[in-house]
Formats: structure tokens, sequence, C-alpha cells
């Protein structure tokens, strides 16, 4: 038709994201996370707020939202900091507030209330505290607009600020039609015409692209002695690494290896023959007197391996410093500079591979006795078990004693005796019969304890007396007095030695004895591991009927 259009979309209009579901979009709302308290009071900005203190309503001299009747400090405004909110005073605590807590757009030690968002009603409002203005009709601006409510035609929505008709106080949706990066901000209200807006929640109505600050910091990992060297990585994390071209990375104090040309280090011991006070002596570094390169002796006995070298105890001449492994010397325990300058025996990590074989030259090797000829640290930890208690060695302070498991210290892999002061535990008896669930049959019907099988849970009804000669059984534990073993006491049936007719108690070992149908006959010789022998016939684990 010769005339400039826009073409129709097929498709429906875009919908700007709305995280929260309280009707304003993100572009607009200031707390994307929290919805808007709809109350008549800011409802625009999308965030929750309280109605501002009005005339006839208590007084507030501070405006920190707590009445003076009540208000400790009434003429000082309360700060919000989670420490005695309520007594209406300022208070300090001793710790550094960092972000935005509150989201209210207000960072770190600017919020005077980083706890409790700011009230934006054009009162202090860069202070980050919520507060009250008393309402003054002849001044009052409900929607925060600048435009008085008696002068605003529209007094609880605000005016959009965009060169048309910004002083009737509505909000107005006056645009150019064109857009034409097509990011959906028309005409002037896009700074950006021709690049599209980046919609991250950020300024995202200015139609620029751009890239959300974050509002805290990432994440740092602590440097004990502030080298520059992270824990993670620091060999050394309470000694700062000494930034001297030799190992700077592995975060300890070392000294640059002696060259031809450099100072004489005879006892190669890392300190020059020109300080060295016993020259042809090595340091042996214990922590007492390590700078004046002579070796001198503690009235103490080393123990472990105090400086992870892998040499043990006494048989450690340097136990605060580290053995190089560098194939001179190295059983000692003492760092020392090779006379040899051989790059081909050169090992850089001291893990006693040499580079050209280590294939992690700048890692030491984790002697573990997994894959030690790679060069390379692992984490792999023995699995080995010596008694057997379920807790592997190195976890168990007494490997060769086994646990005892009674709910007291059950971690440690030591025997020990509850000295719990709380009720011991009762196994569940679902049926109240005083038989607990691992012994009783019927789980939902009581026992009725009538003399005839009392001991299986079970209701039952006495068969008829038989007419033949009865067996006396003195402790009515169904076992005939001339079969049992403990006439006149009974039989505790717990599946431990239940044939003989006298009580016991199953031993602690049998915990250890793997037997799954807990038949008396441990799994190595039953012949049937999962079906309980019933003692008739052959004894091999099996039950004959």
């Amino acid at each position: 038709d010769g005339c400039p259009d826009i073409a129709p979309s097929a498709t429906t209009s875009y919908q700007f994201p709305d995280s929260d579901g309280d009707g304003i979009d993100d572009r607009w709302d200031s707390c994307i996370s929290q919805p808007e308290t709809i109350n008549g009071y800011l409802d625009w900005d999308g965030c929750p707020d309280t109605t501002p203190t009005h005339s006839g309503s208590l007084i507030d001299s501070d405006y920190d939202s707590i009445p003076d009747s009540i208000d400790q400090c009434p003429l000082e405004r309360e700060n919000f900091n989670k420490f005695q909110d309520n007594d209406g005073c300022p208070d300090v605590v001793d710790y550094k507030i960092t972000g935005d807590a509150d989201g209210d757009g207000i960072f770190g030690d600017n919020d005077l209330c980083p706890y409790l968002q700011e009230t934006y009603n054009k009162f202090k409002d860069d202070d980050g505290c919520p507060d009250s203005i008393a309402d003054d009709k002849s001044t009052a601006d409900t929607d925060s607009d600048g435009i008085i409510d008696r002068f605003d035609l529209c007094p609880t929505q605000p005016e959009t600020v965009n060169g048309f008709q910004d002083t009737d106080g509505c909000p107005d949706k006056f645009t150019s039609s064109l857009d034409s990066d097509y990011d959906g901000i028309f005409g002037d209200n896009d700074l950006c015409p021709y690049t599209r807006e980046t919609f991250n929640n950020f300024q995202d109505e200015d139609g620029c692209p751009d890239i959300a600050p974050s509002a805290t910091t990432s994440y740092q990992f602590p440097d004990s002695d502030g080298d520059g060297i992270d824990d993670r990585w620091d060999s050394c994390i309470s000694q700062p690494e000494t930034i001297n071209g030799y190992l700077d990375w592995d975060g300890c104090p070392d000294t640059t290896p002696t060259h031809s040309g450099s100072l004489i280090d005879s006892d190669y011991d890392s300190i020059p023959d020109s300080i060295d006070q016993c020259p042809l002596e090595r340091e042996n570094f214990n922590k007492f007197r390590d700078d004046d390169g002579c070796p001198d002796s503690l009235d103490l006995k080393s123990i472990g391996d105090s400086d992870y070298d892998g040499i043990f105890g006494d048989n450690d001449l340097c136990p605060y410093a580290r053995e190089n492994y560098n194939g001179f010397q190295d059983d000692d325990g003492c760092p020392d500079l090779a006379p040899s300058t051989d790059k081909i025996t050169a090992d850089t990590d001291g893990d006693g591979i040499i580079d050209n074989l280590d294939l992690c030259p700048t890692q030491p090797e984790t002697v573990n006795g997994f894959k030690d000829t790679d060069g390379c640290p692992d984490k792999f930890t023995s699995t080995l078990d010596i008694d057997r208690d379920g807790i592997p060695d190195y976890l168990d302070s007494c490997p060769s004693n086994p646990e005892t498991y009674n709910n007291f210290q059950d971690d440690d892999g030591c025997p020990d005796v509850a000295t719990s002061t709380t009720t011991d535990y009762k196994f569940p008896d679902s049926d109240g019969d005083g038989i607990d669930d691992r012994w009783d049959s019927c789980l939902n019907e009581k026992e009725n304890f009538n003399g005839y099988l009392d001991w299986d849970g079970c209701p039952d009804v006495r068969g008829a007396d038989s007419t033949a000669p009865t067996q006396p059984d003195s402790d009515s534990d169904g076992y005939p007095d001339h079969l049992d073993s403990c006439p006149t006491a009974p039989e505790t049936w717990n599946k431990y030695r239940d044939w003989d007719g006298c009580p016991d108690t199953a031993p602690e070992q049998q915990r250890f004895v793997h037997d799954d149908d807990l038949d008396g006959i441990i799994n190595d010789v039953d012949q049937c591991p999962l079906q309980s022998e019933d003692y008739i016939g052959i004894i091999d684990g099996c039950p004959e009927q």
C-alpha cells in the first residue's frame, strides 16, 4: 500500500517475568522475591510495606516506628540490627555487615538497619531504616511521586515521568510506537534504541544491554598467613611464603639453592657458610635456634610426623622442616640442597620421583601404597579393619579391639560400657501383650496367657488334656524336667541355646559371628543360612519339616 507499518506478530506478546507473582513484573519490582502488600500504600513498588502513621496515632518523635510511650530512646532512632531491636535505641554490635540482607537496595555499612527494609517515603530514604511521617493533609503524597494528593489525579498510583503529562500524577503509557531493536521498550524510553535490553533484573527499563553486578563479594578461600597462597594449596599455612623465585608456589619460607657463583653452603643446610656458625655441620631445624646453622638437641622425644614429610618420630632429624626429596640424604628428614645440578635428576616437588618420570612434577606424591610411582597426590584411604568391627583402622582408636555397639561412643572403635543416664531402649510391642515384636508371632493379636504357648505372642486355646501319663515341667518352659538342664528356671527364648531349658543372655561376640537365620549354626557350616534349624533329625542348619 506504499505506507510504512509494523507487521503484526503471529505469536502472543512477550510477558515479562514476575518472580514473586504479585502482578508487578520484575522490571519495576524492587523486591522480586517478596510480594507487594496491597494496602493502598506504595502498592507500585512491589515490596511489602506498612501504612505510615497518620494524625491521631501514637506519637513517634524519632520516626523509628516505635511509639514514644514504649521507646526507651524517643529522640534517637532504633537501627534494627537484630540486637535489642524493640527498645527503640540505636546500638552497635561488633561485626561488619556486608551485602544487602534486607533487600532494600542499601548495602553494607550504609544501611543503618541491615535487617529491616527502608520505607521509601521521601523521609531519610538513604539510611536504610523504616520510618513513618505524620499525615499532613496539606502535603500528603500517598504514592510518593512528588505530586501532593490534592493536585494528584491518581493519588495512589505514581506518575510515570516520561515527558508526557508529568504533572497530572497519573501513570501513562504514551511512548513512541517505534521499537527498532525489538526489545519491548519503545521510543524515547529506550536509551539504546538499536541494541536490545538484557533482561537480568538490573536496569531492565533503560533498553540497554548490561551485566548485573553481584550484591555480594565472591567467596574467598582462607589464607591464614596472608602470603597470597590460599590454605588449600599452602603447605605452611602459618608461615608466609618467601617470594624469591624458588618454590614460590608451596607457601613455605625457603632459601634459593646454591648455584655456581652463589654463596657457598658446605653442609647443604640452606644456610650460607658466611652466616652459618657450623658450616660443616647441618642445622636440624627443630624450632630451637634454627637460624644459627648448628645442630642442637632438646630434651624431648619426637613422635608422629609434624612436618608431614613421611619420616616419623626420632628418625626425622628435622621434625619441623620437611625433607625435600632430591636424591641427597633423603632419609634424614631435613631439607637440603643436592650438590649435583644435573637436570636429568631434577625433582621439583621433592617427592623422590624425578621430574621426567613424575606425572605431577610440582605436586608431591602421597605415599600410601596406592599408585605411589606416578608422582601425584591422591586421596586413597585404606579400608583395612583388623578387628572386624566395621570401623576402618585409620578411623579406629582401638584397631585390635572390636567396638561394643551399645549406643555409647559407637564410632570410636573401642569397647566400652555405656554410662548414659537415659532409660534403656525398649523394643516395640505393637499389640501391648508384653512380648516384644522380635519374638511375637502375632504382632496385632495379644497373647492370652493361659499357660499354653504363652511365649509365642498369639491368642490360643488350650488343647484337650492327654490321657497319657504327664511329664513334670517345674518351670513351665515347655521342656520336661528330665530333658531340662535348668528344671526350676525357665528358658530365655532369645534364639541362643533355646534348646537347653536355661535362662541365658546372647553373648556380645555373637554380633560378629554371621548367623543370618539366628538358629545357632553359623553361615559357614549352615546348609540353609536363611532358614532356621528346627533341631529335629539331622542337625545341618535346615528345618526337617
